[in-house]
C-alpha cells in the first residue's frame, strides 16, 4: 500500500483525506484514525452527512460472499478471529456488532 491524499466526494461537498491505495487494484482504504480525521475535517467544513463510508470489494470464502473488516476498525471494536459477532439487516443495510 502507498500513502495518498484521497478526494472524498460527499453529498454536500468534497474533502481530501490521507489514506492508502493498493498499487495492484487501485482500491483506496483508510485506517480508523484517518477516517476519524476525515470526519472531523468534513464537520468543520460543514459538509458532513451520515458518516464516512469505506468502500470494500466483495470476495468469496468457499461459496459464501465475504467482506474484509479493516484492521484498525476490528482493533477498535475488539473483533478478533474466532470471536462471535451479530449480523442483521436493517432496511437495505447490513449491521455488524461485536458481542
Amino acid at each position: 500500500m502507498r500513502k495518498k491524499l484521497v478526494k472524498l466526494d460527499l453529498p454536500r461537498g468534497s474533502i481530501k483525506v490521507e489514506g492508502y491505495q493498493c498499487p495492484k487494484c487501485g482500491e483506496e482504504i483508510f485506517t480508523h484514525g484517518q477516517a476519524l480525521k476525515g470526519e472531523e475535517a468534513a464537520m468543520k467544513k460543514g459538509i458532513w452527512g451520515e458518516g464516512l463510508w469505506l468502500q470494500r470489494k466483495v470476495t468469496t470464502i468457499g461459496n459464501s460472499p465475504a467482506v474484509v473488516i479493516p484492521k484498525d476498525i476490528a482493533r477498535h471494536l475488539h473483533i478478533k478471529k474466532g470471536k462471535p459477532i451479530k449480523i442483521r439487516i436493517v432496511k437495505d443495510e447490513i449491521v455488524i456488532k461485536p458481542r
